[in-house]
């Protein structure tokens, strides 16, 4: 891997948002979909590359780089072997791999610090 994509700072990046998505209840064995980035060098090849491996792909606003997205179990062999992988593709065409984001469907609410609220509370955000 290059300077440029440090795989094994990807890897650990992923972790740590598995992680946080472990802490909002999420299953790591459920599909969620997940969005990558890639910007500069030979982008047009990294999207052609992405999408034979089964990647919906399209140039990003600035058309600077690449957003590619489909559905995957996101658990930590994933982040090892996908990370890597992105990082493995990023460097053959000169393209910066700029991470990824995936979607949360349990998203657990935070707890009200101030306890119970009463329905009257909930509506105007004060406690009966």
């Amino acid at each position: 891997m290059s300077a440029l994509n440090d795989a094994e700072r990807q890897v650990s990046m992923a972790k740590e948002v598995l992680s946080t998505f472990l802490q909002h209840g999420e299953n790591l064995a459920d599909q969620r979909h997940v969005i990558h980035y890639a910007y500069g060098g030979n982008w047009e090849a990294m999207a052609r590359s992405l999408a034979e491996l089964g990647y919906q792909v399209r140039p990003t606003v600035d058309a600077d780089g690449l957003v590619a997205e489909r559905n995957d179990v996101t658990d930590l062999a994933w982040a090892d072997r996908t990370m890597r992988q992105m990082c493995e593709i990023a460097d053959q065409f000169g393209v910066e791999y700029d991470g990824w984001e995936g979607s949360m469907e349990r998203q657990q609410p935070e707890p009200d610090p101030r306890g119970k609220a009463s329905l009257f509370g909930k509506l105007f955000g004060k406690k009966n």
